[in-house]
C-alpha cells in the first residue's frame, strides 16, 4: 500500500511537471502576428482550450469556432449543437453581441444564429455571462460568420496531372 501511494504521488509530480507554462501554450497557438515585434494579435483556440485552460487565452483575441445562440439572457457559443439543446451551459462560453446586434428567442437579425460560426473576439476567463453559468466570455466581438462546413458529397478528385473539370 505504501509503494502504491508512493507511485501516485510520483505520478502526480510529473504530470504538474509536464504541463507546459501557459503562456508559451498560447504563443505556441499565435494565428496572425503584427507590428515590428511580430506581437500576436490573434490566437486560434478551440473551446475546448478556451474551457480547459482560460487562463492561457485571458483576455486575448481568439478565432473560434462553436454553436452559437442568440436569445435573451442566452447568448452563448457551444461545443455542439447538443449541448444548447441540452442547456449545458459549462460546456460553451458566454458571447456578448456586436454592437446594434438584436435578437430574441427567434432568429437574430442578419447575423448568423442558431449554426455553427466562426468568432474572432477577446475571452474574459473570470467573466461567466448570465449568473457566472458559463466557462468563460467573449467580448469586443470583431468577426462573426457563418462556418460553412464541407460537404463530402461535392468533393471531386481528380488524378494528379489531371486537368480541372
Amino acid at each position: 500500500m505504501r509503494h502504491l501511494v508512493l507511485l501516485l504521488v510520483s505520478l502526480g509530480a510529473v504530470g504538474c511537471a509536464l504541463r507546459p507554462d501557459d503562456r508559451a501554450y498560447a504563443e505556441s497557438r499565435c494565428a496572425v502576428t503584427t507590428g515590428a515585434g511580430n506581437a500576436c494579435s490573434i490566437w486560434n483556440a478551440s473551446l475546448v482550450e478556451l474551457i480547459a485552460r482560460p487562463e492561457a487565452f485571458d483576455a486575448k483575441r481568439v478565432r473560434v469556432i462553436g454553436f452559437v445562440n442568440f436569445e435573451f439572457e442566452g447568448n452563448a457559443l457551444y461545443l455542439h449543437q447538443v449541448d444548447w439543446e441540452q442547456s449545458i451551459a459549462r460546456n460553451g462560453v458566454w458571447i456578448d453581441p456586436p454592437a446594434g446586434f438584436e435578437s430574441d428567442s427567434g432568429t437574430a437579425n442578419s447575423r448568423p444564429n442558431r449554426q455553427y460560426v466562426i468568432v474572432e473576439a477577446v475571452f474574459r476567463a473570470g467573466l461567466g455571462g448570465h449568473f457566472g453559468m458559463w466557462s468563460g466570455t467573449l467580448t469586443d466581438i470583431t468577426r462573426l460568420d457563418a462556418w460553412n462546413r464541407i460537404d463530402p458529397d461535392t468533393i471531386r478528385i481528380r488524378p494528379i496531372g489531371a486537368p480541372p473539370a
